[in-house]
Parts: structure tokens; sequence; C-alpha cells
């Protein structure tokens, strides 16, 4: 998406370099001219919505830095909670155009945030997130967390299993919710080999056409389960 905002800016001036070659009694100097331009274009690109594209405008114009500083210009940018990336360039002869990267939201992170596919969190009230997975875990653990959901999600594919909640307590141990709402405790090793006895395992249940609320894996040789049943009991089996 490209929009292009027709703004006289109130006294910018952007100040760009002329590379002159003088010569000077037979050899040659060199010298720089400077002179003046008024930025009168603004261009936004990038998979934006309106709101966002807004919101960069509104960012641009109340900036206290000439718009030929670059870097400056792109590192405000960035500031911007939604924003990953920004290239930010002039084109001649009076249009600063800036490409937008928006960030795109994995998960929510901790109930107020989002997290991205790096493991990066931030804020923002300009993205939805939709359906997503809920990740938890504590300050500093959410590349480790990130890294531990894309890794489980691929193990789980194939048998039909999704993650909706997970969780990494102060401890390191893990532990998920699938789209069933079971609970499954996973610990902080062997972590492969757990989640393996948990597919298995899950398969068997199926046959026994109950509706289990918890699954723990943290066991040598086996899993316990405990299942509710429809009198609101719950009774914990052991395969």
């Amino acid at each position: 998406m490209t929009t292009r905002l027709a703004r006289v800016l109130q006294n910018p001036k952007v100040i760009l370099s002329a590379f002159v070659a003088l010569l000077v009694t037979g050899s040659i100097g060199f010298a720089f001219v400077e002179y003046e331009r008024e930025v009168n274009y603004i261009s936004i690109t990038g998979n934006v919505t309106e709101i966002q594209r807004d919101s960069v405008i509104h960012t641009l114009l109340a900036l206290n830095i000439s718009m030929s500083d670059i870097e400056g210009v792109k590192q405000a940018l960035v500031g911007i909670g939604w924003i990953k990336g920004a290239g930010v360039a002039l084109h001649w002869p009076d249009e600063l155009v800036v490409n937008i990267q928006p960030q795109k939201a994995i998960a929510y992170w901790n109930d107020d945030a989002f997290i991205n596919s790096e493991g990066e969190v931030f804020e923002t009230e300009y993205l939805v997130g939709g359906d997503l997975p809920q990740l938890y875990g504590p300050v500093g653990s959410e590349q480790m967390v990130m890294g531990h959901y894309q890794k489980l999600s691929r193990a789980l594919l194939k048998s039909g299993h999704f993650i909706e909640v997970l969780m990494l307590n102060d401890r390191g141990a893990l532990e998920f919710e699938n789209q069933h709402g079971v609970r499954v405790s996973l610990g902080s090793v062997n972590l492969k080999q757990r989640l393996q006895h948990f597919i298995k395992v899950s398969h068997k249940i199926e046959e026994l056409e109950k509706l289990p609320l918890r699954i723990d894996t943290r066991y040598t040789n086996g899993v316990a389960v405990n299942f509710v049943e429809a009198e609101n009991f719950k009774i914990a089996e052991t395969f």
C-alpha cells in the first residue's frame, strides 16, 4: 500500500551538498556548495492500515529534527511499538519517502503485549491480534519461550494438537494447553521424549472416549492423566 501526502511543512529545510570540481591554477580543487529545498510531499509505503499511516504522519510532523536527518527520522519511526523497521529516503525534487515494515504478532505475551517470531516483545494500540495463542514467561525469557513454542508446534502438527497457551515458570518448567483445554505438564528436561509420550497417550485417551483435564508427562515410564467425569468427579489414571 502506498500513500502520498502532499503537505507543505513549516520551514523544514533539506540541506543537500553538491560536489563541485574547481580548476585552480592548473590543479584540481574541491568544494562543497550548500543549498536548500523544501519537502512538499511525504509518501508512506508498506502494508499499513489507514490508522497506522496517520500515526506515522503525526510522528513525522511532530519531529523536532530536520527532515534531512535521515537516520534521525528512521530512529524516531522504529521507536513506535508496531513498527519493526523503516526505510527513509529523499526523492528529487521535494519528496520524503518512508517505507514501513510493520511488526507481525505471532502470539500474545503476558496478557499485556505481543511477541513476534524472533521473540521480540512489543506493545501497540494499533494492532489487533485476533485469534492468537497466549505465551507466558519471566522477563528475559521471551526468545526462549518463542523457541519452545515453535518447536512444540511443529512436533504437534501431525497429531492434530495445537497450542493455545504455553507457560514457562520461574523454575524453567514448561506447560501448555491445547485447543481442547487439556493442560499438559512437560517440565524442564527431556522435552522431546515427554512430548512423544503425550502424543501416544492422547491417542489412547481418544479410544476411551473420556475427557481429560490434565496430563502430566514428568514420569520416567509413563504419564498421569486426570479425567473429568460427568458427575464432576476427577479420576487419576496412569498409563
